[in-house]
């Protein structure tokens, strides 16, 4: 279990017939603030996996804030909800739980550059205090892609202006959230270091959760390998992943690296038609999950079991080798446990995983004239043995930050260091090759490692983690 860094003031209270001592009247939000504030006390009071602690306590929760800091503030004020979130180095918490404004759009419709940035923050320069961005992926048919940008590119200026202390969150923000109409970059590559300008201007194009998938051949193995790079358990994407899957069944391939070193989470059902499409036949109707809720929950069954099914009918594989990574969470240590504790041998490359073990239950409700998305932490997982601790993240049985039997490691792992697929510089893809061939994987790190050398970790910005959800009916 996650440990505490902080001493939190405890007050006590009822969470019937909230009182304000010396206050009749709670101001400071509006009315659509407190409508919205008793849709989120309503659910921590009947569903929150420590509802306990709110029940006792929620009398003295800040109601005169607004809606938006609202939730926070009143987790803040909890001890025992310690799987609900991680803190940062600077000691802030941070919770999994949420609730935010929903748009009409659905995620496959997106308007933008097509870039996701990784979430560390890299000093180029020390002697002149220039930062760098690092690409996590570009989405296929984006302008990014079709600009040539590709995964591993290190942005050095962004619209002329060098990225520094001052303005490297403005900067990222605008990336990341498409705030302009119009985007010009200077790349570096890693792979060689060869740089370019970019000028990209934002259209429409279609979101993705498979950012990679393909068959391997290595020379002298007899074996094909399927390769796929899998970034968020999102059900409306279930017929792309498993189209993935029948490539593989189609093409024969006997082995599997599952790269989720990207993925933090989502959808239960998602992770279950996953593993149920990997593993044999014989694995037909085996509990892959059980979720386990507050006894006290009036919403839902305490106990949840989540099954394999229709196994057999696409592969039928001995094994699994998955990369991951600090950033790998919830779904995605589920289908690393979950199959671990049906005794299905599953191999871990990469670094600790976040540790999510908890999930939530999210719904879609209107109030007022906004449309919400509400997510507190619900349950915790365990697999088929019991087995749900794992709070602290997963370890890997090969760590790529350290010296190991694939003879390849990097401290800066997982910073993306090349595109997917890139056997030759991505040091994640080449020692799970190694793992699944037991062959030793020719990787060309001379020039990676030279442009590496000079990147040292500035800050980390908050990385959104996804919960392993179940979507209810907008309420």
């Amino acid at each position: 279990m996650k440990k505490l860094l902080l001493a939190i003031a405890l007050i006590l209270g009822s969470c019937t017939s909230p009182s304000y001592p010396g206050i009749d009247t709670p101001a400071g939000n509006t009315g659509s603030d407190r409508d919205i504030i008793a849709y989120i006390d309503k659910r921590l009071c009947e569903e929150y996996y420590w509802l306990d602690e709110v029940i006792e306590k929620s009398a003295y929760f800040n109601q005169r804030l607004s809606w938006d800091k609202y939730l926070d503030n009143a987790l803040l004020q909890l001890t025992t909800n310690v799987d609900d979130g991680y803190y940062t180095k600077s000691g802030q918490r941070a919770f999994y739980s949420y609730i935010r404004e929903v748009g009409n759009t659905t995620r496959s419709d997106v308007s933008g550059f097509g870039i996701c940035l990784h979430y560390t923050v890299v000093i180029i320069d020390k002697e002149n205090n220039r930062y760098g961005f690092i690409v996590e992926s570009v989405y296929p048919n984006s302008p990014a892609e079709e600009s040539g940008v590709l995964r591993g590119d290190v942005i050095t200026m962004v619209n002329g202006n060098y990225i520094d202390p001052s303005n490297y969150m403005s900067l990222f923000n605008g990336i990341q959230q498409n705030t302009s109409a119009t985007l010009r970059l200077d790349l570096k590559r890693q792979t060689d270091g060869t740089e370019q300008v970019v000028n990209l201007t934002k259209k429409t194009y279609k979101d993705s959760v498979v950012a990679h998938s393909e068959v391997i051949e290595i020379e002298n193995y007899d074996k094909k390998i399927g390769y796929l790079v899998y970034t968020g358990f999102n059900s409306e994407y279930d017929d792309e992943l498993l189209s993935a899957i029948d490539m593989f069944a189609a093409e024969g391939v006997s082995d599997v690296i599952l790269d989720l070193r990207c993925n933090s989470g989502g959808s239960l059902s998602s992770a279950i038609k996953l593993c149920s499409s990997l593993v044999p036949a014989s694995y037909e109707g085996k509990t892959l999950c059980r979720i386990a809720r507050n006894p006290k929950n009036k919403k839902s069954e305490t106990i949840s079991e989540f099954n394999l099914a229709d196994t057999g009918k696409r592969l039928s594989l001995a094994r699994l080798t998955v990369i991951c990574s600090k950033y790998s969470a919830s779904a995605s240590e589920l289908v690393v446990m979950g199959l671990r504790g049906l005794d299905f041998p599953v191999t871990l490359i990469g670094s600790t995983t976040e540790g999510k073990n908890c999930g939530m239950d999210v719904t879609r409700s209107k109030i007022g004239s906004k449309s919400l998305e509400y997510a507190p932490i619900t349950f915790m997982c365990f697999n088929a043995k019991g087995f749900g601790d794992w709070g602290e993240g997963i370890t890997p049985d090969i760590d790529l930050t350290t010296e190991n039997k694939t003879g390849v490691s990097d401290k800066n792992y997982p910073l993306p260091s090349a595109d997917w697929g890139d056997m030759s510089h991505d040091i994640g893809l080449a020692a799970a090759l190694s793992e699944v061939t037991g062959k030793s994987i020719s990787t060309q790190n001379s020039t990676r490692t030279a442009i590496n050398s000079t990147l040292e970790c500035s800050v980390a910005l908050p990385h959104p983690f996804e919960g392993i959800t179940i979507y209810n009916d907008m309420e």
